[in-house]
């Protein structure tokens, strides 16, 4: 994380993180040394100092010309892991709202990014069993990764997926995280792979992207913790997965 942007999450202002960096780099400096460092206006500067040093951040030794050093940045430590603590506490809370009326509800998430780090999180959360219909035709590297610690975990993880020669290295690479992977049967089922995601049974998503989406930032996934919905699309995966041929036939 940018060290500016990480002082300002705790707390200081742009010109007071600004000076307190100078002050990092150089050590003990006069007004003027911090100014030239910092590229701040030296009144800024000198206001900046000011407040930072009633926050007790940094303190003024009895030179002349008058210098200004950290206290101790070990308090810098603590104000990070409150920070942590803070956000663990708020997650927490979002985590366990006291009503779930609204867990029914259907959810829009745009653009492939979005939407394969929200598949890659979802990953680490399954318990039992991950069903989907995927091209796999990219070697998404986290994806994979969290994928291979699912699948270490016990969770069974089935996978249907589109065929092309030259996308043999990318299967190969999917294969590696121990997920069952079959060929989707296009005779039987039409040309197109339906983008189907079950997880243990009570959370589903449908995506809409390649070939009928061409731009990345127009890919959308409609995303439920609906069971009635996950248990409709898991019967429509299981039917297609009796009748798709494990990779391997293909890879021979």
């Amino acid at each position: 994380m940018d060290h500016l942007k990480l002082l300002r999450k705790l707390g200081m202002t742009e010109y007071e993180g600004r000076a307190y960096l100078a002050l990092a780099q150089l050590g003990p400096s006069t007004v003027r040394e911090i100014v030239q460092e910092s590229k701040l206006p030296r009144n800024k500067a000198y206001e900046a100092l000011q407040r930072l040093e009633q926050q007790n951040k940094v303190s003024c030794l009895p030179l002349s010309p008058r210098k200004y050093q950290i206290n101790d940045p070990e308090t810098l430590r603590e104000e990070v892991k409150e920070l942590q603590g803070t956000a663990e506490s708020i997650i927490k809370l979002v985590s366990s709202p006291k009503s779930n009326e609204f867990k029914e509800l259907f959810l829009i998430i745009k653009g492939q990014k979005a939407i394969q780090e929200k598949f890659a999180v979802q990953n680490t959360k399954a318990e039992r069993e991950i069903l989907a219909c995927n091209r796999l035709s990219k070697i998404l590297y986290k994806n994979i990764r969290t994928l291979k610690q699912t699948v270490k975990r016990g969770v069974k993880v089935k996978i249907i997926c589109t065929f092309e020669k030259s996308k043999i290295g990318s299967y190969k690479a999917w294969m590696s995280t121990g997920a069952e992977i079959r060929v989707f049967n296009k005779k039987e089922f039409g040309p197109l792979l339906p983008r189907i995601n079950v997880c243990d049974g009570k959370i589903a998503a449908i995506t809409i992207g390649e070939p009928e989406v061409k731009r990345k930032e127009d890919y959308l996934a409609i995303w439920t913790e609906s069971r009635a919905f996950a248990n409709l699309l898991k019967l429509q995966f299981m039917n297609m997965w009796k009748k798709c041929d494990p990779i391997k036939k293909y890879l021979k």
